[in-house]
């Protein structure tokens, strides 16, 4: 009976770990143009769970994404290149994430923000090296 309880207790555990750290690549992104465009600026997003977004970055160029929300949120915030390969993401527990990385060609890259935890608002935001 023991190993019973064990079995049901780590398939759940693990299809709980699955729902809160795979991050719905498959979400709508709204694109928002260049980086360089953006650079700066500041998106909200409300509770919705998941938000994804566009932007297109010059090879080169490192640029650095952040999210923020209140301090009893927890964000995930994932990086995809154009073939959908991840190449970074930060899912440490609480409502920070923060991630550089640099393009090594010109192209889209997809960031999906996973709002893990909490009903709050997750900024998000994005700085280019100059």
């Amino acid at each position: 009976m023991k190993s019973i309880t064990r079995f049901i207790t780590a398939v759940v555990a693990v299809m709980l770990m699955v729902t809160v750290l795979c991050p719905a690549q498959d979400a709508k992104a709204k694109n928002l143009g260049t980086a360089s465009a953006f650079n700066g600026k500041k998106l909200e997003m409300k509770d919705n769970g998941v938000a994804a977004y566009l932007l297109s970055f010059t090879a080169g160029k490192e640029f650095e994404a952040t999210t923020d929300g209140l301090k009893n949120t927890d964000v995930h915030l994932f990086v995809y290149d154009s073939t959908g390969a991840e190449v970074a993401k930060d899912v440490s527990s609480g409502p920070k994430c923060s991630v550089k990385f640099t393009p090594e060609k010109d192209g889209q890259y997809k960031f999906v923000i996973k709002n893990a935890g909490g009903i709050n608002t997750v900024t998000f935001n994005v700085r280019v090296a100059k």
